[in-house]
């Protein structure tokens, strides 16, 4: 995709513009992370009050602002709180799922998310996140079941209906006999080899500075920004190529971002 740079000096100044064009790619992705618009909740019955409903609203509405500072051990408090109040309440099931996922904790993200839409059968971004977690694990005869179910329940003229249904006609391609790799994500894959081939590094001081990048992507990435948190885990790899751990954020990010 790139010729190979000659010199260090234009392979940086390279790998600079190359950063701020993915940076600037990713702006216009929005994570289902950040689909907070949806208010879908179980109806009021005898034992849970219209008054606990709303304490349950309330504590949710706080999580949110909590998560979107970047707090997600707050976050996560409000929304135990809201589920306390209202044990119906999907939402704030998908955000706990949420926070889960971006802290590594895949198991609890996945059972988080299968209880928003137990509670809740037409809570789309459940649905979606569900969706992004199995192709995050590779498990994409799964990930198939949650974007079918995303784009039957979603209205025709929706974005993101439009995108979970082509998300399931690329995994059939995927998983056929003769699968055709996505073109998307193979033009990233190659960047990355391109940009890993051109790194030439001292690696003391430049740990030090990767980690501090790497801290700063995962906090991006719990507040649901993707461009931001790809920018940084990109510098954070520049400057320690061997941390492996640094390379499958970076392509937790990618999956993310490409199913949409």
């Amino acid at each position: 995709m790139y010729n190979k740079l000659k010199d260090m000096s234009e392979s940086r100044q390279m790998i600079k513009i190359t950063r701020t064009i993915l940076a600037i790619g990713f702006l216009f992705i929005f994570s289902a992370y950040a689909q907070a618009a949806d208010k879908q909740s179980a109806p009021a019955t005898n034992e849970k009050p219209d008054q606990l409903q709303e304490f349950a609203r309330q504590y949710r509405d706080q999580g949110l602002t909590a998560q979107k500072a970047g707090d997600a051990e707050t976050a996560m408090k409000y929304y135990q709180k809201a589920i306390g109040f209202d044990p119906y309440y999907a939402a704030p099931y998908n955000d706990l799922g949420i926070i889960y996922e971006g802290s590594g904790y895949l198991s609890k993200a996945e059972e988080s998310y299968l209880k928003a839409v137990a509670i809740d059968p037409n809570y789309l971004s459940a649905y979606t996140n569900l969706a992004l977690l199995y192709e995050s694990k590779r498990d994409l005869s799964k990930a198939g079941i949650y974007w079918e179910k995303r784009a039957q329940l979603g209205q025709p003229n929706d974005p993101w209906t439009q995108k979970a249904a082509q998300r399931v006609e690329d995994l059939r391609v995927v998983m056929s006999a003769t699968p055709i790799k996505d073109v998307r994500e193979q033009e990233v894959i190659r960047l990355m080899k391109d940009i890993s081939n051109n790194k030439d590094l001292s690696n003391k001081d430049e740990a030090v500075l990767a980690k501090e990048h790497f801290q700063k992507a995962r906090r991006y990435y719990n507040k649901g920004e993707l461009a931001s948190a790809f920018k940084e885990a990109l510098d954070a790899q520049y400057l320690d190529q061997s941390n492996t751990e640094i390379e499958a954020f970076l392509e937790k990010i990618q999956v993310r971002a490409l199913s949409k």
